[in-house]
Parts: structure tokens; sequence; C-alpha cells
């Protein structure tokens, strides 16, 4: 995890770089050769399918913000540009609405690595690929819309399917109650709340057995893939 999300919504304009910049290896984007004059020279051209592509350079000559108008309506709903690391961070408005709706992470091998959702302008979930599988495994949400990340969900054993949950009931924006999916048949096995919010678990059920407050012997609860429930409520 990255920890708690920013909410600035990253800005697609033509008159101003993103506040956390990055662009995309897609081929489709043309890169002419720049004649910049001065700082951030631009480059007006097109893509292979007609649509307007600006080509923002820095100082250098190198490529530091891509944007297009990917539906000719005359309005920049498209962004790229490269990332420190060697990645690059894509940004689009998918609706139209002139808002920025889902930026996606790519690192230097072109592979997604996280995938930022928005709504009205708000970051509301993030979705990690951790193992670098191709397959997302780790969803960070804030499903109240507080500005807060109140949802956990995660893929333990990287078959594609979330197993093990994990929410934050009483806003106060500490994950407190768990449930997970140890033999990973699509149903919860194993129930965990923290509910004084001291960080460790008080109530815990394994489907055999209910603990309440301080059980006699400390459970530990493990699955196969390496899962536990500690660590997240």
């Amino acid at each position: 995890m990255s920890g708690n999300p920013s909410n600035d919504t990253p800005n697609i304009s033509p008159d101003e770089l993103y506040t956390e910049p990055s662009p995309t290896s897609d081929s489709s984007t043309p890169a002419p050769a720049p004649e910049p004059a001065g700082r951030d020279g631009v480059v007006h051209t097109s893509d292979s399918a007609g649509n307007s592509v600006d080509v923002h350079y820095d100082e250098d000559g190198n490529v530091v913000l891509v944007e297009a108008d990917t539906d000719g309506d005359g309005r920049v709903d498209a962004a790229a540009a490269p990332t420190a690391d060697g990645g690059s961070m894509v940004a689009q408005d998918i609706d139209k609405d002139g808002t920025v709706d889902e930026v996606t992470h790519f690192n230097a091998d072109g592979d997604i690595t996280q995938i930022d959702a928005y709504d009205d302008g708000k970051l509301v979930a993030q979705i990690h690929d951790l193992d670098g599988d191709g397959r997302a495994d780790t969803i960070v949400s804030d499903t109240d819309r507080d500005g807060r990340p109140d949802t956990l969900s995660v893929d333990t054993n990287g078959d594609g399917k979330i197993d093990a949950v994990a929410i934050d009931t009483d806003g106060d924006g500490k994950l407190d109650t768990a449930a997970v999916d140890t033999d990973f048949d699509g149903t919860p096995d194993v129930y965990g709340q923290d509910i004084d919010g001291d960080g460790t678990v008080d109530i815990y059920s394994d489907g055999t057995d209910t603990y309440g407050d301080d059980p006699s012997t400390q459970h530990d609860v493990t699955n196969a893939g390496g899962y536990d429930s500690d660590l997240v409520v």
C-alpha cells in the first residue's frame, strides 16, 4: 500500500502540467522532433486517427506532457507524462465532464501497477497489482466519500478473486472488522473485530469456535496465502 492517498485530482489542462507528472508508451501518440523555444515548448500535431495532440517539451527537448482530444470535441480528455522511475502516468476524462475519472500508472516495462479512480474530483479508490502478475490484487476504497479510505480488499493467493476484506465501520480512519476466506471456496471462514479501537482483535470466529475479549490462547489467523488478520485490524 502507499498509505492514505491524496484527494487532489491530476490536472489535464493544456495550460498546466500535472500536479504529479507521467506519460504513456502508447505507439499511437506521435513524438515529432521538437523545436521548443525556451521552457515548455509545445508541438501541435495529430495522431493516426486525426485527433488533436499537444506534445510539451522542456528546455532540453524532453517530453514532459502529452495531451490529446480523443473524441474530436475540441477539449483535452486524455493526458500522459513520464515519471521519475522511468514509468508513466495517464489521466483520462472518461465521461467528458471536464474532470479526471481515472489515472493509470505504468512501470518502466509498460505494465499497469496501479489505477486511481475519481468521482467528482475526489479520489475514491486505488487498485494495485502488488505481485506484478498483471491482475489487480489489492483495492483501497473510500466507500462513504468522506476523503478517507475505509475498505481494504485483497486477493491473498493470486487467483484473481478477493478473499479478504477489512472495513472501518466507525469512520475513525482505522480498519476494525475483517472477514477472510481461508480455504478459497468463495465463502468467508474467519471473522475478526476490534471493538474498542486499540488495534487488537476483541471478537474472533473461525467457524468452529468464537472468542470474546481476551481468549486464553492467542489465535493467529493465517491462511495459505500468507494473510494474517492481525495485520488488517
